[in-house]
């Protein structure tokens, strides 16, 4: 289970520092870089096996309520792509937001069931 922990740690870590990085040309990067470097964060602590669950359940209910709260902005479903990855409609930069919101989400969840294994 040490190995599983180690492994998910470092993958999420890279994970949330690219897209951190991808952030930074982004309209808005003083929100986005932060919220990413935090799941970054969450996860080489869970690499070193250091994880704090209160940190991970604030952290997973945040991510997943404000992840709700921009996917309900969407006026319609227009997908994540359209002729690359650059954003066409705002509909499409709301469920890249939300679903980018989710795998940060997914990824507390996945290091605290790894803590409560041990």
């Amino acid at each position: 289970m040490e190995k599983l922990q180690k492994f998910l740690g470092a993958l999420f870590a890279i994970v949330f520092a690219l897209f951190a990085y991808w952030q930074l040309n982004d309209p808005d990067p003083i929100l986005w870089v932060p919220i990413y470097a935090v799941a970054t964060y969450a996860s080489i602590q869970a690499f070193r096996n250091k994880t704090n669950s209160e940190l991970l359940i604030v952290l997973f209910v945040l991510s997943a309520t404000a992840g709700l709260q921009i996917w309900s902005e969407m006026t319609a479903w227009e997908g994540f792509l359209t002729d690359g990855l650059s954003m066409k409609t705002i509909n499409q930069e709301l469920a890249r937001e939300a679903v980018g919101l989710w795998i940060a989400s997914f990824s507390f969840v996945i290091h605290y069931a790894l803590k409560l294994k041990k």
